[in-house]
This record gives structure tokens, sequence and C-alpha cells, in this order.
């Protein structure tokens, strides 16, 4: 467990009624990692046949980095690893957590020496449900996180296009 004034300083946790936050503060824990650490990796990796292979892991935990940056990075069809983002302190990872059916599908391996806090998926989903505000402002760090993993992801394609 963590303090919920700790949650309170992000953007996603601000404004969210005390009883709620010490909710959400009781299903998290901070985390130290080192540089190269893999914090997540994606649910299924795409083979040389082009099928994709499940392991059926699921997303067991929202991550908020507090300290440090992290690499998001893709699996090609090809099997080349391909970063296409960096997440920066007050920014969620593992936003699969969130969104059916829970598989992850990037990689986050740690560019540096960081802290992050994990935030138990289930629970955090029921809250959610209990909780619109929550939910809301959770849904709206998710929805900007995804949006700069799409540009980084367009702006990594073009580069390739024109390497080519």
């Amino acid at each position: 467990m963590i303090s919920p004034e700790v949650l309170r300083r992000y953007p996603h946790f601000a404004g969210i009624a005390d009883a709620c936050l010490g909710e959400v503060a009781k299903m998290s824990e901070e985390r130290e990692f080192k540089a190269g650490d893999r914090i997540f990796e994606e649910s299924g990796s795409f083979l040389a046949t082009a099928r994709i292979y499940e392991k059926g892991e699921e997303a067991t935990h929202l991550m908020l980095l507090t300290e440090g940056q992290v690499d998001i990075a893709l699996t090609l069809g090809t099997g080349e690893v391909v970063v296409v983002g960096t997440v920066v302190e007050g920014d969620l990872m593992a936003l699969s957590a969130l969104i059916p059916p829970y598989h992850l599908s990037a990689t986050g391996v740690a560019k540096e020496d960081g802290k992050l806090i994990q935030i138990e998926a289930k629970p955090l989903r029921r809250l959610c449900d209990e909780n619109p505000e929550l939910g809301y402002r959770l849904m709206q760090g998710v929805a900007k996180g995804l949006m700069t993993r799409l540009q980084d992801t367009r702006v990594e394609l073009a580069g390739q296009s024109y390497a080519t």
C-alpha cells in the first residue's frame, strides 16, 4: 500500500474523493527497477509465419511511472523489435490492464533506473465501475497514452519507409 497523497500528485488522481483514492492506494505498491529491466512484456509475439502466438497472459497491473523512462517496444512480423515511444514520469503504462481483453500489446524496457506505482487491475476495474469519476479520469489518461503511442508509431513507420 502507498499513501493516497502520493497518488494525488498525478493528474490521473487529482480531484478524486479521499475515500476512493484510499481504496486505490490499498491496491497499489511502489516498485523500483534498473536500466534494461523488462517492466512488462507483450502477451503474444509474431512468428515468422505471421501467425500470432498467444501466451494468454492478462495485464495484471496498471502502472504509473514516477521516476525514470521506459521504452515501449513492439515485435514486428519479421521478429524485429522496434521501439515506438518512451514513457516519462507521470505517464501510465500497461494500459491494457483497463482495456478488454486485458492482453499486453507491447513490451516496456527501462531506459534508466526508476520507480513506478503498480495498481492491481481487477480491483481497480471494479472500483472504476463503482466510481465513474475515477474511471473517467483514468480513461482520459489511457486515451492520452494511446494517442501518444499511435503518433510515435506513425513517426517510426514514416521513418522506416523513407529509409528503404
